[in-house]
């Protein structure tokens, strides 16, 4: 009886474990369209960050140009002041000059509002670093499925966790060619 039940929970392992390679093959093609579709989610991120800190930059220089201005403007309208002029000019100048400071106030507002760049800047380079970590971790996923697959010589397995680990190791953006590369040695 021992051994009948010994065969028998063999082959419920024998299924289980077929039944988990299957489920392993199952995931390898979501696992190789998402590891291509990440490089496009960090371009375009990329290209927001690269885009919103150039007309950042852009708008405050325009600021900085216009509170310049502002800053002639009541200097001029305090040496018109200064004259002593009738009353009524003197009125409009002084009306000029209060309005022009509530402009160099709502100019400093901006430039403080626009800081969000940076902050913005850091969250979508965290998004951009996540992106790269969650691909590196599905490519590790293919190789390790694919490579325990196939029946490689242990050289060419050697060869392509080397080509793997120097693509991974710098923490640098992997060029989806490299990627492409180990993926085309693995019959993708």
């Amino acid at each position: 009886m021992a051994i009948d039940d010994m065969v028998t929970e063999l082959r419920k392992l024998a299924k289980v474990v077929d039944d988990a390679t299957k489920k392993i093959g199952e995931l390898k093609e979501p696992v190789k369209e998402s590891s291509e579709s990440i490089p496009i989610a960090q371009d375009g991120i990329s290209d927001i960050i690269k885009e919103t800190e150039k007309a950042a930059n852009n708008i405050m220089n325009l600021l900085d140009d216009i509170n310049e201005n502002s800053s002639v403007i009541d200097k001029n309208l305090r040496n018109l002041i200064g004259f002593n002029p009738v009353k009524k000019i003197k009125e409009s100048l002084l009306n000029l000059k209060e309005l022009n400071q509530k402009n160099i106030s709502k100019i400093l507002d901006v430039l403080s509002i626009l800081s969000f760049q940076d902050i913005t800047g850091q969250k979508l380079y965290k998004i951009q670093n996540t992106l790269n970590e969650a691909k590196v971790k599905l490519l590790r996923v293919l190789v390790d499925s694919e490579v325990e697959a196939k029946e490689l010589p242990v050289e060419k397995k050697q060869e392509i966790y080397g080509k793997f680990n120097d693509l991974v190791s710098d923490n640098q953006k992997m060029e989806q060619n490299d990627v492409n590369s180990i993926l085309s040695e693995l019959g993708f």
